[in-house]
């Protein structure tokens, strides 16, 4: 069994990470005055998912992109980690933790996005948009809260968009590789 194959069996995994991204996103541009403590959570969980899963693609993914994955999967497990730890504290911790984050994020992105062949410009912009994202933070610590949500709530609704758009793909290469499959009893070919 292929990677693709693999990956196409457990497609609904990315489109739940994609919608749970839109939403996020969505949510911090719609509530905007949300406190840093709840900003913070929310991001802060999103991190340590992201984190995760960066990880376990550093395990089972390419091995051309295992270190990558790996190097993402840790500063964004950390990050959340930060954010979970003290997400009322320090408003600029918050922002260059973020800002690191989508910097790191949006590299590793770019470089892999040269990799895929097919909807390499979604990959690439998506990429654009954490990097721009990520350094439009760090430059500018003293941006409000506000904006800052609505930044990355932005990111967020990039990725989730990413992400579902990879997930109905694969799905559809699930499928059809469901219709080739020889029936029950059958030998293959």
């Amino acid at each position: 069994m292929d990677d693709v194959t693999r990956l196409a069996k457990e497609w609904w995994l990315l489109a739940i990470l994609g919608a749970i991204s839109l939403i996020a996103g969505v949510l911090a541009i719609v509530y905007p005055d949300a406190t840093l403590l709840a900003i913070g959570l929310i991001f802060g969980c999103y991190l340590l998912v992201a984190g995760i899963f960066e990880l376990v693609n550093a395990i089972v993914g390419e091995s051309e992109s295992r270190a990558l994955s790996a190097i993402v999967g840790v500063i964004a497990f950390v990050a959340g980690l930060v954010c979970l730890r003290r997400p009322g504290d320090s408003l600029l911790a918050l922002i260059v933790v973020l800002g690191i984050f989508l910097i790191v994020s949006g590299v590793v992105k770019l470089v892999a996005a040269f990799a895929i062949p097919e909807d390499r410009g979604w990959a690439i912009l998506s990429a654009i948009a954490d990097l721009v994202l990520g350094i439009v933070i760090l430059s500018v610590p003293d941006l409000g809260l506000v904006t800052l949500a609505v930044l990355f709530g932005i990111s967020l609704i990039f990725r989730g968009v990413f992400a579902c758009v990879a997930a109905f793909k694969l799905r559809k290469v699930r499928k059809e590789g469901a219709d080739v499959a020889p029936p029950f009893g059958a030998a293959p070919a």
